[in-house]
């Protein structure tokens, strides 16, 4: 008598299984349907309720078709939407897809949908690089990073993609920063900490070295021409003391970009600043020198 019902119970079992199985793919099909007929809503509704069910969530196929639904959805309402949330379901759905798919029956289409929206990703941080939607560019840019990977794993490409977007999020801070030196003091700092980040990668980037050094440089002619010469002896010694350390700080970061491009003449300008304001003349003369002469080859 055990045994019968043990053999019933799994019977039960195993129909409820295929219930459910069947049930699933009804609304596999319906998603995809929805989908040709460009009824993205209802589709969404479908596919979401079988990559949800225990028994179809380790499906590759109904991932990569959640994946395409929300591309879809992202493509005909949320394109304008630098956060759209379709967007990121899409490739969190094509990368579940890529990890399930031990056949790789669908590999390719899923990295080429991946790289779609990288693509808009990139673009869109690249439009949001102003003072108010700054943070959103950095946002899209992270998720950028980690999806290209999928795509093209070389080191080297996503690393230059990624001291480009820096250099420019740090010209960026720069700007919001010379635009109110003491209200916006807090973006000169995240500028100096963008071109460490760079350097760290690339040391010898010259973009990096020379804006840092710039960066420095204008610190201590700011410092200087800032002070009131109706400050007291110990207050003016104190300004010029920080200024000095300003221009020390700069000079290996101008050094650096002069042995990188001993001809630029904004660097060989700099040079010869540093140098005379540490009261170095010989040393800056040489560099006003050397400017001179490459100014008369032109």
């Amino acid at each position: 008598m055990l045994n019968l019902k043990r053999t019933i119970c799994f019977t039960l079992l195993l129909l409820f299984a295929t219930i459910v199985g069947k049930a699933q793919q009804r609304k596999f099909n319906a998603a995809y349907t929805f989908l040709q007929q460009g009824n993205l809503d209802s589709a969404k509704v479908n596919i979401d309720a079988v990559v949800l069910h225990p028994e179809t969530a380790g499906d590759g196929k109904s991932w990569y078709v959640r994946g395409f639904i929300y591309k879809s959805i992202y493509n005909k309402s949320e394109k304008g939407n630098k956060q759209s949330t379709s967007r990121i379901v899409a490739l969190k759905s094509f990368k579940k897809s890529i990890e399930l798919d031990t056949a790789q029956e669908n590999v390719q289409e899923n990295v080429k949908n991946i790289k779609y929206l990288c693509t808009t990703l990139y673009n869109d941080a690249g439009a949001s690089l102003d003072s108010i939607d700054y943070k959103i560019a950095i946002a899209n840019f992270d998720i950028f990073k980690e999806y290209y990977l999928l795509v093209d794993p070389t080191p080297a490409n996503i690393q230059q993609k990624d001291i480009d977007f820096t250099l420019a999020i740090a010209s960026l801070y720069t700007k919001v920063f010379e635009s109110d030196r003491k209200g916006k003091i807090e973006f000169l700092k995240l500028a100096k900490d963008a071109y460490n980040k760079i350097l760290a990668i690339d040391p010898n980037n010259i973009a990096a070295n020379y804006n840092m050094g710039i960066l420095y440089y204008n610190q201590a002619v700011n410092l200087i021409n800032q002070s009131d010469y109706d400050l007291d002896i110990v207050a003016l010694n104190d300004i010029q003391d920080n200024s000095i350390n300003l221009f020390k700080e700069s000079l290996p970061f101008m050094e650096k970009a002069y042995e990188l491009d001993p001809k630029r003449r904004e660097t060989l300008l700099g040079l010869s600043g540093i140098y005379f304001s540490l009261n170095e003349f010989d040393k800056s003369n040489m560099y006003k020198q050397k400017l001179e002469e490459i100014e008369k080859q032109k």
